[in-house]
């Protein structure tokens, strides 16, 4: 009989296992690679601080999603910070460069400039005046400066100055991002700047009456009695025998204290949209910063204007990714409108949508 031929050679069981180890181990490690991945493209961190300023703290934030290491480079010599969220202040001024490394591979930069003048010290002058304004309509500006004695103002349509006046008022012919600046005393390094929002005019329609429909009160003849005796109202009889109860101190009623807005930066902001873009948002979330109204308008790429919840039903479900945003909030902090431009990925491009 002839002899099977065997295809498989004699082979120690345990290279299979080693084989089979190593394919496992193999395995583990893409999985791992997997879900730590980050798309570097869609890093999610914010820096914050009330004001820029040397020995002021400054905040660092990143709320990228599948991010599970972090290091920080604030650009000023100082050891690497491996916190997700830390604070740091600078002790010089200047322009630092802030590098952030997520899982080792995906770098970040953004750029921090640091003064060491505040207006609050009275260095610069203050440009008082509100965010938003409308075509046509006269805005008031004001301006504070200790010794104060010549005022240059520019509203940013004529390229030169437009006012001498401490407390001028101006009207703005076209709509968009002005660029407001004030020197004082000529003093040109201590320029003081103020970005306004001048939003279109709209015009409602008044509503015409219809003097047809209108119905008209009926002649007081029409509701007169008939003529005859006046006769007791039994009720003044019944009045006489119910009990009434002794009258109550008022009490003066007591001031409620007008609720803060809270407050949120560009950076929060920006934040808490991607999350609605991602659907763990929603347009409600913003209520405490709208005061309750989500039809301020939001211009988006310098082409759409929509109102916030349109905004928010658009990028919902969407990968996005924010190149620049403002909000313009009134004197009690609320936002009052929001210039934002902002891309879309699609087909592994990031497009305007």
């Amino acid at each position: 009989m002839k002899k099977r031929t065997r295809f498989l050679p004699n082979i120690d069981p345990r290279i299979y296992l080693i084989f089979g180890i190593i394919f496992l181990l193999s395995l583990a490690f893409l999985a791992y690679q997997y879900f730590r991945h980050v798309d570097c493209e869609n890093a999610n961190f914010y820096i914050h601080a009330d004001e820029y300023i040397v020995n002021k703290v400054v905040e660092f934030n990143d709320n990228t999603q599948g991010a599970a290491s972090w290091e920080w480079d604030f650009g000023d010599n100082t050891p690497t910070d491996r916190r997700q969220r830390t604070l740091h202040y600078y002790k010089k001024p200047g322009e630092y460069i802030v590098k952030l490394k997520i899982n080792g591979n995906c770098i970040h930069e953004k750029l921090v400039t640091i003064t060491n003048i505040s207006q609050q010290n009275g260095y610069l002058p203050v440009i008082m005046a509100p965010d938003v304004a409308t075509v046509g309509d006269p805005v008031y500006f004001n301006a504070e400066k200790e010794d104060g004695e010549s005022w240059e103002w520019s509203f940013g349509e004529t390229g030169s100055t437009d006012a001498l006046q401490k407390s001028p008022v101006y009207r703005f012919k076209t709509t968009g991002d002005k660029k407001i600046t004030l020197i004082v005393n000529g003093d040109v390094e201590h320029t003081a700047v103020k970005t306004l929002y001048v939003a279109p005019k709209t015009i409602r329609a008044k509503q015409k009456i219809d003097i047809k429909s209108y119905e008209f009160e009926n002649p007081h003849s029409a509701f007169s009695l008939p003529p005859g005796e006046a006769q007791k109202d039994p009720l003044v009889d019944m009045l006489q025998y119910i009990p009434v109860s002794p009258k109550t101190k008022t009490r003066k009623d007591s001031v409620i204290a007008a609720k803060k807005v809270p407050e949120v930066s560009n950076e929060q902001f920006q934040m808490m949209l991607n999350q609605v873009a991602v659907q763990s948002k929603t347009k409600d979330d913003f209520k405490e910063y709208l005061c309750g109204r989500y039809d301020i308008p939001v211009v988006v790429n310098d082409k759409k204007l929509m109102s916030f919840e349109q905004f928010c039903q658009e990028i919902a479900g969407k990968k996005i990714k924010i190149t620049a945003l403002r909000i313009n909030k009134d004197p009690k902090n609320f936002i009052q409108n929001i210039n934002i431009h902002y891309k879309v990925k699609k087909w592994m491009i990031w497009m305007e949508n």
